[in-house]
């Protein structure tokens, strides 16, 4: 089944980096697992958008550090709102999945 994904970087794929210290973007590490997870995803089929927080002013660093880690994806939207909790209204089927450190639990809730 094609899902239109949406995925967080920081926190989420790497060790998070506040906007504050946006000089970290470049050398943050990627998460055990995380390329693993989202080229998996992309190769069953699926549209994979990285979904960040951080700012339109760091674009490209954001680019060339997904891109050096070997991430496969389509898309990159930026400034998603930092703060609180997000609820999203549509007329189609959306399902949310908190990341809690577990890939594998995130792929039994896809299902």
């Amino acid at each position: 089944m094609h899902r239109n994904l949406l995925v967080d970087i920081d926190n989420t794929v790497c060790v998070g980096v506040r906007n504050e210290e946006s000089h970290l973007y470049a050398t943050t590490e990627v998460l055990d697992g995380a390329v693993e997870f989202v080229n998996g995803l992309y190769d069953a089929g699926n549209t994979i958008t990285f979904f960040t927080s951080r700012e339109e002013k760091d674009r490209q660093i954001t680019l060339t550090w997904l891109h050096k880690h070997g991430f496969k994806f389509h898309g990159l939207i930026m400034d998603k709102p930092r703060f609180g909790n997000y609820c999203w209204i549509d007329d189609l089927d959306v399902k949310a999945v908190k990341f809690q450190g577990d890939y594998k639990e995130i792929l039994t809730q896809l299902s």
